[in-house]
């Protein structure tokens, strides 16, 4: 059991070097999509990280979170404001129905509760933008695609992509606006650091739907959000899982995002993105969470270096896991992997 771990000086500029690929960097950068409360919460117990926080506090959460992810080495942490996101809702809780979401028609799309971007609420940024140390940035997650399927239903999607087009444009035109005006008032932050889109395109052997629909109505989208980021001087991540590789060259100097993230060995190991693509894309995490789910600590700790000796050489890779620590990762197995990058620039 890892009842230590050497503590991380976050390092933004050191980041922001390593982000741009501009030399193999002096230590291991991290990076999470996002940390399972149940594992968050046993790693703050075992090591002790919030323990000096005051429990009273208003805000102890956001300080606890905080405190939380700088201990881990994040530069970067995730946020989540209240109505920042647009959600379908789901007789399924977090899971979407498959067959028929709440839209279907013009009719259901008109009588809509459409979300609007000015009900959201920033006050988790205005407390970070007075609190957070300048070494330290906050992200928030932005999706399109996965909504607009959300609010069909993926079946009723595929149909309306032949039977009713014009249905599917405007429903995208809603999402991506509804975006667009939330991603502008988050840069205005200088707390937030990164804009995070995150939309599942692919499956394990090709994407959910035809290369061409996705360039025709996703990719804009993309577009739209990452220019304004880059307008404001954040940076724009792109997390996407399953085989969408087709359409890499397209997020690379089409979107032109900063960072690559979401990882699978049954799709395509990092090591091998790293060698495909690594002089053209920074990499985000990549440690199967699958391995991270069962295997034991010598294998962990094998796959931790053997990831880092392909990777890290001239920049652009940041540890972490493949997708997100899940609740079904044990804590001492997450731990076994950052102890491990600890180890191997021998900072502790």
């Amino acid at each position: 059991m890892i009842t230590d771990l050497c503590p991380i000086e976050p390092d933004w500029d050191g980041m922001v070097h390593n982000l741009r690929r501009e030399g193999t960097p002096e230590r291991v950068y991290y990076f999470e999509h996002g940390i399972a409360d149940n594992v968050r919460d046993a790693i703050d117990a075992r090591l002790g990280i919030s323990e000096t926080l005051h429990c009273t506090s208003g805000e102890y959460e956001w300080d606890r979170a905080a405190a939380i992810h700088q201990f881990l080495g994040h530069e970067h942490f995730r946020v989540f404001p209240p109505g920042a996101r647009m959600r379908a809702a789901s007789v399924y809780g977090e899971w979407e129905e498959a067959s028929r979401g709440p839209i279907s028609s013009w009719k259901e799309f008109e009588g809509f509760a459409w979300a609007k971007p000015e009900d959201a609420d920033l006050s988790v940024l205005e407390y970070y933008e007075d609190t957070l140390p300048p070494n330290v940035r906050v992200y928030h997650v932005l999706d399109v695609w996965e909504v607009v399927r959300a609010l069909f239903g993926f079946e009723t999607f595929c149909y309306k992509l032949y039977e009713d087009l014009d249905l599917v444009e405007a429903v995208f035109d809603k999402v991506g606006t509804f975006g667009a005006a939330v991603a502008a008032a988050l840069c205005d932050f200088e707390c937030f650091g990164t804009l995070y889109l995150s939309d599942d395109l692919g499956y394990k052997t090709a994407t959910m739907v035809s290369p061409a629909d996705i360039r025709h109505l996703i990719i804009p989208w993309h577009k739209k959000l990452a220019d304004i980021a880059h307008s404001h001087g954040k940076f724009v991540f792109f997390h996407s899982c399953g085989q969408m590789y087709e359409l890499i060259d397209d997020y690379i100097d089409y979107v032109r995002i900063d960072a690559k993230h979401s990882f699978e060995d049954n799709v395509m190991p990092v090591t091998e993105v790293k060698r495909r693509y690594g002089d053209r894309l920074t990499l985000l995490g990549g440690v199967d969470v699958d391995l991270l789910a069962r295997a034991d600590e010598v294998t962990i700790r094998a796959k931790t270096r053997e990831i880092l000796d392909a990777c890290i050489p001239g920049g652009g890779y940041f540890l972490g896991s493949g997708n997100w620590v899940t609740d079904y990762i044990p804590p001492d197995n997450y731990l076994t992997m950052l102890d491990e990058a600890r180890r191997y620039t021998g900072i502790c």
